[in-house]
Parts: structure tokens; sequence; C-alpha cells
């Protein structure tokens, strides 16, 4: 990628600017336009359908968007070199994927220690299911895996995403489909996190929106309205509507 650009030091501000994405005659995103401040926990909610989804599958350059533009640290995304530009955001979604290889694999980012990954594991309180299984870190898993359970998966997936660090963490549906403690454990890491880094997050889980900087309403692909829990709550009927 002779062209490309790299992104060495990372300040993790997103700009989507009048994007159109989907089908013209029924997008996914139709003029959607936000700004995500560095240092900063935004939620990206909404209806079933909404197009919610849509904001993390451009970010993740899963698709490309018809018409406007996305931009990370007023860098064009599309311009950025793919290497460059995975090692500056990363993703956590509700239903993981996962290599046929072993749990450390799975987690294994390059150049992390054993102590890092098994430190963010025990900070999840996943440790101690891995170290139950026979083999440890080195049991193999994957996709379909009965070792571990949906809850398991997921705390597992999260710990993937924090052992990268990249600056930009998404974590789309994937928070509010764990239990209450687990939740409440990795809401608190997060505000922790969002110290250096930035962080969205797919939910429509009152608990968790009310701890939010900001909060994007989408509706039909659209920005229905964009401010905190308590902002929402007040201005907007389709907010108190959806929590």
């Amino acid at each position: 990628n002779e062209n490309k650009i790299e992104i060495t030091e990372p300040k993790g501000k997103i700009d989507f600017s009048h994007v159109l994405y989907g089908y013209r005659h029924d997008p996914v995103l139709n003029d959607f336009t936000i700004e995500v401040k560095p240092n900063t926990i935004t939620a990206i909610t909404g209806k079933t359908g909404s197009g919610k989804t849509g904001v993390f599958d451009l970010l993740m350059k899963m698709n490309r968007q018809i018409q406007g533009s996305i931009m990370i640290d007023d860098l064009d995304i599309s311009t950025i070199d793919d290497t460059s530009y995975y090692n500056v955001i990363s993703i956590a979604r509700k239903n993981p994927f996962f290599f046929n290889s072993s749990i450390k694999d799975n987690l294994t980012i390059i150049g992390k220690e054993t102590s890092d990954i098994e430190k963010i594991c025990k900070s999840l309180g996943i440790h101690e299911t891995i170290m139950s299984l026979e083999k440890g870190y080195d049991t193999v898993i994957s996709n379909s895996t009965k070792l571990l359970s949906s809850s398991d998966k997921r705390l597992l997936a999260i710990a993937r995403v924090l052992i990268k660090d990249t600056k930009i963490f998404l974590f789309d549906e994937i928070i509010e489909a764990l239990d209450k403690e687990n939740r409440d454990t990795i809401m608190k890491i997060l505000k922790e996190k969002k110290k250096d880094h930035t962080i969205m997050i797919i939910s429509r889980d009152k608990k968790i929106l009310k701890q939010m900087d900001n909060i994007v309403l989408i509706e039909a692909g659209k920005v229905e309205g964009i401010g905190n829990h308590e902002e929402l709550s007040k201005e907007s009927s389709l907010y108190k509507e959806i929590i």
C-alpha cells in the first residue's frame, strides 16, 4: 500500500460527515453526521433495525458508504493503511469469532507478555474459568466450543480488545448481554480506560446509557438526538420509549 497513510500517534477522534450507507432508496444510514471526541465513552442507541450496527461495520471497514466521509484524526479512513488502521481500532461483538486454536493464541497480540494476558483476564474475572480447563490457556477452542459458556466467550472477546489496547474500542451490544456483576466490572474498567481511549458502545441498556458521556440516538438511519442520558430523557420521546 505505497500510497496509504499510516497512523503513528493516534488521538482517537472520529467524524462521520453526511454519510449515506446501504441502498439509496432504503439506506442503513442517511445523512449521518456525528463527532466523537477522544477520551470519551459514547453510546449509539435506537430501536432494532435503526442502523446502529452500520456505524460499526463502516468503522471496521467491512463496507463502504455511498456518500459522505468517515475520518479518524482528520484522515479519511479509506486512505489509511489497513495494518496501521487495525492497530488503532478493535471490536468486541455480542457473538464473537474465535480462531480454531488455543485460548492463548486467540488472545495473544504480538509483543504482549503472558503476564499481561493473565492480568486482564483476572480483572475480567475469567482467569479462574480458563485455569479450570484441562490445559488452561493452552486449551484449544473454536466458535463452536462447548467448553466455555456464551458469557465466558463474551468476556474473552472483551479481554482480546483490552489486550490489543488499540486507541479506539468498539463494543457491539456485548456488554448488556452479560450479567450485572460482569457488566459492572467492565463499565468500571472502561471508565478508567477512557482517560486515553475513545470508546463506543452500541446499547439500549438504561444502566449503561446513564454512564455515557454522550449518546447518539438513531432512528431509520438518521441522527434523532445527541446528548447525555438526562438531556435525552427530557428532550426525546423516542429515547424514553427505547429505554
